[in-house]
């Protein structure tokens, strides 16, 4: 696995790593990758109109 310097999502450089360093967390926005794959969710925003 190589050396992740920042996230992805928010670009922090707080990321946590497994032990196995198959798992690595943002401590800032939470995204995560497992397995190499980036799970980024995004929120979907609703637009109310009266």
């Amino acid at each position: 696995m190589y050396e992740l310097k920042e996230c992805p999502c928010c670009l922090s450089d707080e990321l946590l790593v497994s032990d196995n360093e198959e798992t690595v967390i943002c401590s800032e926005c939470g995204v995560i990758k497992r397995n190499g794959t980036w799970l980024i969710i995004e929120e979907k925003k609703l637009k109310a109109t009266a």
